[in-house]
């Protein structure tokens, strides 16, 4: 006979753990001017090699605005852009995104793209100059005290 108590201690359980996924927990970030976070994909990502995620720029809702990793990326007071790091390099693409516009992808729109990137300005105080990944930019804006122990929502885990 089936213990049915166990069982929706377990469904509980895993129910608590998908809800968790989803909503996320708070995670050291940077949060930009411009309405993106800068910080981890997720807490563990079983893709990794070692499980170790990937620091993409973020919407608020911890959602990733790229697949994966940027290099280079710079950020602007109205603007991300750079390109994204795909696991085949034949498959990486430059990218913008404004509040305003959504994310452009350079091979889909071109014009739009380099409207938005002609358009965003000075990059923000504290990235020096340089290609830089967008780890890079976040531990270097984390220096200063404006985006100084940020958090934001991160996924628990990615597959």
């Amino acid at each position: 006979m089936l213990n049915l108590k166990k069982h929706k201690k377990w469904a509980l359980v895993c129910a608590g753990f998908i809800a968790l996924n989803f909503i996320g927990i708070k995670t050291t970030c940077v949060r930009l001017p411009n309405g993106i976070n800068i910080g981890k994909q997720a807490v563990l990502d079983l893709s990794m090699s070692y499980w170790k995620p990937d620091i993409v720029p973020k919407y608020p809702s911890g959602a990733s605005l790229i697949p994966g990793d940027a290099w280079p990326f710079y950020a602007t007071e109205t603007t991300v852009y750079g390109r994204a790091i795909m696991v085949d390099a034949t498959d990486d693409f430059g990218f913008a995104w404004r509040k305003d516009i959504g994310l452009t992808k350079r091979r889909d729109d071109p014009i739009q793209y380099d409207k938005i990137v002609s358009e965003a300005g000075e990059l923000l105080e504290g990235i020096p100059d340089g290609i830089l990944g967008v780890h890079i930019v976040m531990l270097e804006l984390q220096k200063r005290p404006e985006y100084a122990g940020q958090r934001c929502r991160t996924r628990l885990i990615r597959w």
